[in-house]
């Protein structure tokens, strides 16, 4: 082996040994500061239940959460319709929403129609997920 050969060995070995003992202090800091920005914007993260179709309406603490899923990329939005307050109506073979006061559509396919819902945070972790709510938003009586 020659010198220059060894040299960039050594180099990306040292650096492979460096990444590997500081990578879960890293890990840990990255959660804290998380959990802190969490706190500091009010969001509480209360789990979802599993999903089995492609689009779904959920109740969580009494409040309806619409779950969309395309692939492995998964949305929420509040099940309340922001104009009216009555709960979205499902069509899962089209793959939209109305609301059946005001007649107003979205399509959660092409995000496009005239129904603006309200999105929410979603989450994985550890094979689970989780929807963000607002601390001071009730749900079913219960506070988030």
């Amino acid at each position: 082996m020659r010198r220059g050969e060894f040299l960039k060995e050594m180099r990306s070995s040292l650096f492979q040994t460096v990444k590997s003992v500081y990578e879960p202090f890293l890990n840990e800091d990255l959660e804290k500061v998380e959990a802190a920005a969490d706190r500091a914007l009010g969001i509480a993260w209360l789990p979802l239940t599993e999903v089995h179709t492609d689009l779904e309406l959920k109740f969580i603490g009494g409040t309806p959460i619409i779950v969309s899923r395309n692939g492995t990329n998964m949305q929420a939005w509040n099940g309340v319709c922001p104009e009216c307050s009555h709960i979205i109506i499902l069509t899962t073979l089209y793959s939209s929403g109305k609301c059946l006061n005001c007649q107003k559509e979205f399509n959660f396919k092409t995000k496009s129609g005239d129904l603006l819902l309200n999105s929410i945070p979603i989450k994985q972790k550890e094979n689970a997920y989780y929807i963000g709510f607002e601390k001071h938003m009730k749900l079913g009586g219960l506070h988030a």
